[in-house]
């Protein structure tokens, strides 16, 4: 008998194959052209076979289409996971951004769903699974196969307390360790579902901190698993853990993954990982005609003009933007400081494709340039803080023959671009050429050098002032203030409240990354 376990995660909203970058993309993304996938693996599959179709996470938040469909207010993201209802999804488990908008929310869109959501390791007031479930148990031809559901621990560095309040989470291993076992008395095949991933390679060797956001190395080495499905990093990943199949099939829907496994007299005899790409295949059209109205909509509102800037706001080298500053990073650290009324700030560039701003700007630009749902927030730090926060963002660089490079560790990037920011209202240097640690060779503030035990006031994106990105000299409990509109809103605020603003009028971030 042959098992087949068909998997999407981290789609993040992108139901049609489009990044909303520009209008009438087709790109090779999208949860539309999957459920194309899906039922194409279904059709070719022998009656005999079992095939399973799980989510493993992050499926409500992320594109413009959520974004619209938010703003509409009275819980429509709902038709998000009703596509999933279209094709039958057998189960789905808890991503970290199901609880962007908090419980209440959450649990009325997972309400809409005709299967299962689970998750053993986030529990509730009275310590049962948050969604209800921890497991469930599938079964043809007199096989069972158990689906156990796990989500990262990290969560409460990331979501305010009022998103969380009351819920526990656990160390996904631990909590493994004590269904696995339990689950082989109950069925013949067992498979972890993980919104998680890894911070070892495949040999055990870390490739990030160890803090216990991704435990998937670890989870791979329990006794008794067959399989092990992950997510949350957006990695591309179709191979073997510690003799064990593991798929991660990416982000937005670029991917599904697929488990195969052989079940014969009793015995696991063969098995599978493989990711099934999107390219040439056309999207599902009863997903695609669900929410036509509400994907064009959603163009026709980013389309829509919010504001006007002076000429040479748009970026066309943001490599280059990281190391000698630009006039689109002084605009943004500008809307931190309209937000907060503090000097000290800072933003980050998320991504090399990022766009800038034209002279006119849409919704489309705001959310090319600003993707993530996020406010700003006041931390009252030292000046060791803030040293301890420079040194850190100071690791995305090394050097090589002289030269200051993007530093990469055992084939990835030592620092996401969105984790590394560039501080406006202080006067700083980076030194690649030094030791990590001692990196920062120059920081001062209004003239004078910052002192360790000095205290400051900073703007940052929430996320950050929350210690995200393992910022961990930052926390909750120095936010000393927060605004309550979203940055785009911000931005579009600031952009309806001022003339066309300059790159001259604006302060410039006063800082330089060198190589000596």
């Amino acid at each position: 008998m042959q098992i087949k376990i068909l998997v999407t995660s981290d789609v993040h909203g992108y139901i049609y194959p489009t990044t909303y970058l520009k209008r009438h993309e087709n790109r090779d993304i999208g949860f539309a052209k999957c459920a194309s996938v899906i039922e194409n693996v279904r059709n070719e599959s022998s009656s005999e076979d079992l095939t399973l179709v799980i989510d493993n996470g992050d499926f409500i938040q992320g594109s413009a289409l959520v974004d619209f469909l938010v703003s509409k207010n009275n819980y429509q993201v709902k038709k998000l996971v009703e596509t999933e209802n279209i094709i039958a999804y057998d189960a789905a488990v808890l991503g970290n951004h199901e609880f962007n908008y908090g419980r209440k929310y959450q649990e009325k869109i997972n309400s809409h769903r005709k299967h299962p959501v689970l998750c053993a390791n986030i529990l509730d007031e009275n310590d049962k699974p948050y969604m209800g479930k921890a497991y469930e148990i599938f079964e043809k031809n007199g096989v069972k196969v158990a689906i156990l559901g796990l989500t990262t621990q990290y969560i409460p560095h990331w979501e305010p307390q009022e998103n969380i309040r009351g819920l526990k989470f656990k160390s996904a291993v631990q909590i493994a360790k004590e269904y696995v076992p339990k689950l082989k008395k109950l069925a013949d095949i067992v498979i972890i579902a993980y919104h998680g991933g890894f911070a070892t390679d495949e040999n055990g060797i870390a490739i990030e901190e160890l803090t216990g956001e991704n435990e998937g190395y670890e989870l791979s080495k329990i006794v008794g698993i067959d399989a092990l499905i992950t997510g949350h990093q957006h990695r591309k990943i179709a191979t073997f853990y510690n003799g064990i199949p593991v798929v991660q099939p990416g982000y937005a829907g670029a991917q599904v993954g697929l488990i195969e496994l052989e079940f014969e007299n009793n015995i696991v005899t063969n098995k599978s990982a493989k990711l099934l790409s999107m390219k040439d295949i056309k999207p599902n059209n009863s997903v695609a005609n669900f929410l036509e109205i509400d994907n064009r909509d959603t163009e026709d509102w980013l389309d829509k003009p919010v504001g006007f800037l002076d000429e040479g706001f748009e970026l066309t080298d943001v490599a280059a933007a990281r190391i000698k500053g630009h006039p689109y990073v002084d605009l943004m650290n500008y809307f931190v400081r309209m937000a907060t009324g503090v000097q000290i700030v800072a933003s980050s560039l998320f991504n090399n494709q990022q766009p800038g701003f034209a002279r006119e700007v849409t919704m489309r630009d705001i959310k090319a340039n600003y993707p993530f749902a996020n406010t700003f927030a006041v931390l009252e730090i030292t000046g060791r803080d803030l040293l301890a926060a420079l040194e850190q963002t100071a690791t995305y660089w090394r050097e090589e023959k002289g030269k200051v490079v993007v530093a990469f560790k055992n084939g990835r990037q030592v620092v996401p671009d969105f984790n590394y920011d560039i501080y406006g209202g202080i006067d700083y240097t980076i030194d690649v050429s030094q030791p990590e640690g001692s990196r920062i060779t120059k920081l001062c503030y209004q003239g004078h050098k910052i002192l360790p035990s000095e205290i400051l006031k900073i703007g940052l994106s929430k996320y950050r002032a929350m210690g995200g990105g393992d910022y961990r000299m930052f926390d909750t409990s120095k936010i000393i203030k927060e605004s309550k509109l979203e940055i785009s809103e911000i931005i579009i605020q600031s952009l309806a409240q001022n003339e066309r603003i300059a790159p001259k009028k604006l302060q410039k971030n006063e800082y330089s990354v060198i190589c000596k």
